[in-house]
């Protein structure tokens, strides 16, 4: 990490909570317009393709985040 990089991070982190909120959603925005798609294989496409199809047409079956994260602990044990 460059010295500049590492000074940001020090100085976001000391930051208010919804002010980290606000800079990580910036800096998550920007990188939707990035190329990372490129590093994406074709499967994974289709398949967050399929995902968000089937969200938007309401035949996905949403899991509340706490029954997500019991479950992948669950998987873990």
């Amino acid at each position: 990490m460059s010295t500049t990089t590492e000074k940001v991070c020090i100085e976001a982190l000391s930051l208010p909570r919804d002010a980290r909120a606000e800079i990580a959603h910036r800096l998550l925005l920007s990188l939707e317009n990035d190329d990372f798609n490129e590093d994406v294989s074709e499967q994974w496409k289709q398949e967050i393709d399929r995902r968000r199809r089937e969200f938007r047409e309401g035949t996905a079956r949403p899991v509340p985040v706490e029954e997500a994260l019991r479950r992948a602990e669950k998987s873990i044990e």
